[in-house]
């Protein structure tokens, strides 16, 4: 983090040369080479600026805040903030390391993978044969709400994907090692058979997860490439955080306070429950389907 004198891409550079130059594409080879991304920030864009007695002014980007992916996985919850530069003609960086996350439970995420498990077609079925009273696309949410707990159950007791991996590859590692000096052994060489395919199920379930999570499906199944993933989904979730946030009155609430800013401010957007006159909507629409076509 600090002044690195050149900036990265053309859009940080304002009223100024619009040129790449050598220190910008030899900045550029470093950050590939090293493997850094800003971290989530906030506050001013233009982190130096050239002061001018008239006119307009160079603006430019060449303060940063950077991490490699081991920086994200260990501060998944850091972001950093660029401050107004006062009398200075750079911003201030401050880089921000909350020590504890509050749990939050996330939303429901359908895990495609699991279609092709034991119990998945029986799961769905028993689900979307429960009745509901009410019109049908009522009916139809109802069922595919209530088809979440049996997901989740079965998501549950597929473990945790990378974990299984690991293990299994390790195991087989073993296995294959006892073959080696035991090449007429036919069991040590059926228990690599079972192994094997234990380890292709679970990579590929681990895959199709990350894929599917990532939002990725150019790769194809037999290139398997689970650390890319990994590192996809950990720079897609640290970059969607909002870590600070300025409300209508312009008062900036940061950390845990900006859930707390949001649920006030959409209460006062969206009011209060207020008593409500029926409308008749007998002959509000002219087209309509046929009752017996529409069930």
């Amino acid at each position: 983090m600090g002044d690195f004198n050149s900036f990265l891409y053309l859009q940080d550079n304002y009223y100024g040369s619009s040129s790449i130059s050598i220190g910008m594409k030899e900045f550029k080879e470093c950050v590939v080479e090293t493997e850094l991304i800003d971290i989530n920030s906030s506050g001013f864009h233009y982190t130096w600026t050239q002061k001018p007695k008239k006119g307009v002014g160079i603006l430019k980007k060449i303060d940063r805040i950077m991490g490699n992916m081991q920086f994200i996985t260990d501060f998944p919850s850091s972001y950093a903030i660029f401050q107004p530069y006062r009398v200075s003609d750079h911003t201030p960086c401050v880089l921000k390391l909350p020590s504890v996350a509050r749990y939050r439970p996330r939303p429901f995420k359908f895990s495609s993978f699991i279609t092709s498990k034991f119990g998945f077609l029986e799961a769905v079925e028993k689900g979307w044969k429960q009745e509901f009273k009410g019109y049908k696309m009522f009916c139809v949410v109802k069922k595919i709400r209530a088809l979440k707990t049996p997901m989740r159950k079965l998501l549950l007791e597929q473990g945790n994907l990378h974990a299984s991996v690991t293990s299994l590859r390790n195991e087989l590692d073993e296995i294959q090692k006892e073959v080696d000096n035991n090449q007429g052994d036919e069991s040590l060489r059926e228990k690599e058979m079972t192994c094997l395919e234990k380890f292709k199920v679970a990579s590929y379930d681990e895959e199709c997860f990350l894929k599917q999570k990532a939002k990725i499906d150019w790769l194809n199944a037999s290139n398997s490439n689970t650390a890319y993933f990994h590192n996809t989904v950990k720079c897609k979730n640290h970059r969607k955080r909002i870590k600070m946030i300025k409300n209508a009155d312009g008062q900036v609430y940061e950390g845990e306070a900006v859930n707390d800013s949001l649920v006030t401010h959409y209460t006062n957007f969206l009011g209060v429950e207020q008593h409500v006159e029926p409308i008749n909507a007998d002959y509000l629409f002219t087209n309509v389907l046929d009752p017996h076509v529409a069930s």
